[in-house]
């Protein structure tokens, strides 16, 4: 299928809603459907070994195919960089429980730090459910990780959710606002991006947006100086970038420092998901 036949396909499949989440009623203000907030099953045992996730494989929110291609370039740069570190990961099996990138990414931490991507939906019922997981780990996990929250962008629905996201991270109020968000949409069933007529209404998105943070105490000029912004619409094109290049085909994916991929489902189920994370994470981290 070409690629704009997937993007096509992908922004009617979030607007229906991905996965295996059915929508719930939305508000009076807001007629985007929003996935039940029902909790995530434990993950089935894990799947056979494969190079790249199969689009659409895993559990959790979806899009119909992988949506980017390794260049030639990427393939040149991939012949000359070094094999991941070799250290015993035990029961974990590259192919089985993670997946391995032909070309490390980019990462943003220092020497001594490694980095641990999620990427998430505010539309996505799993995601909704393993943030109070998230929050633990985040609290309880060694210093030396640093977790970073990257909102999906697959369409124009994850879009105007993602700028959400990025409006409070600018606000510097992701600790108190992130998980809000979630239970906005997911336990009071107020859905903040808008669609009507099978497309987003931005004008009542960014309506429901404001409403939703000055009635947790942010002012309606601070909401101005970050919704719109130069800032934000960077933020927003290198979103997009990342989903494509770390293969972000469903929602939550966890990336490890720029060279691994794995989902609940992999690891095989949720505690197995962070053990994993912390397994990997440790290995670039002693690798380092």
């Amino acid at each position: 299928m070409n690629k704009l036949n997937v993007w096509t396909l992908a922004a009617l499949l979030a607007i229906a809603g991905c996965g295996k989440e059915s929508p719930p009623a939305a508000s009076g203000n807001a007629e985007a459907p929003a996935p039940e907030s029902t909790a995530a099953a434990e993950a089935p045992a894990a799947a056979a070994p494969a190079t790249q996730p199969e689009a659409g494989s895993r559990d959790g929110e979806k899009i119909e195919a992988t949506v980017s291609v390794t260049s030639p370039i990427a393939s040149a740069v991939a012949a000359t960089t070094p094999a991941p570190p070799k250290g015993d990961l035990g029961r974990w099996k590259q192919g089985v429980n993670f997946t391995a990138y032909p070309v490390a990414q980019p990462v943003g931490t220092p020497p001594g730090k490694v980095e641990v991507v999620e990427g998430f939906w505010y539309g996505c019922g799993h995601c909704y459910s393993l943030e109070p997981r998230i929050e633990a780990w985040e609290k309880s996990k060694p210093d030396w990780i640093v977790l970073r929250r990257l909102p999906v962008i697959w369409n124009d629905v994850t879009r105007e959710d993602a700028r959400l996201f990025y409006t409070i991270e600018g606000l510097g109020l992701t600790g108190k606002l992130h998980a809000e968000v979630f239970r906005e949409i997911h336990a009071r069933h107020r859905p903040i991006t808008v669609i009507k007529g099978g497309r987003v209404d931005k004008a009542a998105t960014e309506k429901a947006a404001r409403e939703f943070l000055v009635a947790n105490g942010v002012s309606a000029a601070d909401f101005e100086k970050q919704y719109r912004t130069f800032s934000t619409e960077n933020k927003l094109r290198q979103a997009e970038n990342a989903s494509r290049r770390y293969l972000l085909d469903h929602t939550p994916m966890f990336v490890v420092h720029g060279k691994y991929l794995t989902d609940a489902e992999m690891a095989g189920g949720l505690d197995q998901l962070f053990q994993l994370v912390g397994d990997l994470a440790a290995r670039e981290h002693d690798a380092n």
